[in-house]
C-alpha cells in the first residue's frame, strides 16, 4: 500500500526552513523516487510504504535487515546529491550552525538536501530500530 502524508510533508518543510521550500520539495522527491525505484528493483515484500517528507516508512513483509536498508536509501540518495551540488554541503560554517529552520544556508539547496538527508536518516533508524 502506498501513501502519501501532506501533515508529514508540511512538517518537512517547516523544519528544513519555510524560507527553501522549493528545495525541501526537491529533496523529497529525490527520496520518493529512489526509494521506489530501489523497492521495484530489490522486489522486496512490501506491505506498506508511506512518503511524509523526513517521516517517510517503509514496512517490508520481513522485520531484517533489508527494512532498514530499504528505509535508508532515500536519504543516501539524497545525501549523494548534495555532494554533488557542493562538496561541502553545509559550506565553511558547519552543521550546528545551520541545522535549525531559520538559520541562514551558505548553499541553500545543497545545504537543505543534507539536512534532509540527516534528518530523515535519524527518523528512519529510530522507527526502525524502535521495533
Amino acid at each position: 500500500m502506498l501513501r502519501l502524508d501532506f501533515f508529514g510533508l508540511l512538517l518537512t518543510l517547516f523544519f528544513l526552513g519555510p524560507k527553501h521550500w522549493r528545495w525541501g520539495l526537491a529533496a523529497a522527491g529525490v527520496a520518493l523516487v529512489t526509494t521506489v525505484l530501489f523497492l521495484v528493483v530489490w522486489k522486496a515484500d512490501l506491505v506498506a510504504y508511506t512518503m511524509g517528507g523526513l517521516f517517510t516508512q517503509v514496512e517490508l513483509a520481513s522485520r531484517s535487515l533489508g527494512t532498514l536498508l530499504a528505509a535508508l536509501v532515500g536519504p543516501f540518495a539524497v545525501y549523494a546529491v548534495a555532494k554533488i551540488m557542493a562538496w561541502r554541503p553545509m559550506g565553511q560554517v558547519g552543521w550546528l550552525r545551520q541545522i535549525l529552520p531559520w538559520s541562514e544556508l551558505e548553499n541553500p539547496a545543497a545545504g537543505t538536501f543534507a539536512k534532509y538527508a540527516l534528518l530523515s536518516a535519524l527518523f528512519a533508524l529510530v522507527k526502525v530500530l524502535g521495533r
